[in-house]
């Protein structure tokens, strides 16, 4: 006779349903306005700081992007700290160096930002080659979406530069209690005015 035939094995189980979709990771936190300000503090888009020393002399990128450079010369200046009149020798951005390229026929503009060197700031590209000098007051000097001009306050003299994606504020003021007098920094300001990415 026939061996005894051996039941069917049972169907394995149904697997078990996927977990529902978690929520979406949260979105960053807003840009907010990246920059450096005195001996330099620099302040990152997302919240982050840190400190730069640079080289006495030595010019820096600060920022670079499609159709934009940004450069920096910093130089050796020592200060005396608030309480205590301790002396720090620190680097300080004093001189600012823009390369803008205009967004619909890559037109060149250079900007030359140097407030311990007059006359300044000085902008190349818009008037034939020859060099104009931006003034407190006037109006702006635009060239398609490249729009430059300078504002005075009380404490500092700002260059503000604007194009289609960024906002840039470059702030020449007094270095605060500086062994050299009359010694002027610059602070900037970097606002993106869309998703650089």
């Amino acid at each position: 006779p026939p061996p005894p035939s051996s039941p069917a094995p049972p169907h394995p189980p149904n697997p078990p349903a996927p977990p529902p979709f978690s929520p979406s990771p949260p979105a960053p936190p807003p840009l907010k306005p990246g920059g450096l300000t005195g001996d330099p503090h620099l302040h990152f888009a997302h919240g982050g700081e840190a400190d730069f020393r640079g080289e006495d002399g030595a010019i820096y990128a600060m920022l670079h992007h499609a159709g934009l450079a940004v450069n920096a010369l910093f130089e050796a200046c020592a200060f005396l700290l608030e309480h205590g009149g301790l002396k720090v020798r620190g680097t300080f951005v004093t001189d600012v160096f823009f390369r803008l390229l205009t967004e619909a026929t890559n037109k060149s503009v250079r900007v030359e930002f140097t407030p311990n060197m007059p006359p300044t700031p000085l902008v190349y590209g818009i008037d034939g080659g020859k060099a104009l000098q931006l003034r407190p007051g006037s109006p702006p000097v635009t060239l398609e979406d490249v729009s430059l001009w300078m504002t005075k306050g009380e404490r500092a003299e700002t260059l503000h530069v604007r194009t289609g994606g960024w906002a840039i504020d470059a702030a020449a003021r007094l270095i605060w209690q500086t062994a050299t007098p009359g010694k002027k920094q610059v602070d900037l300001s970097f606002a993106p005015l869309r998703d650089p990415l």
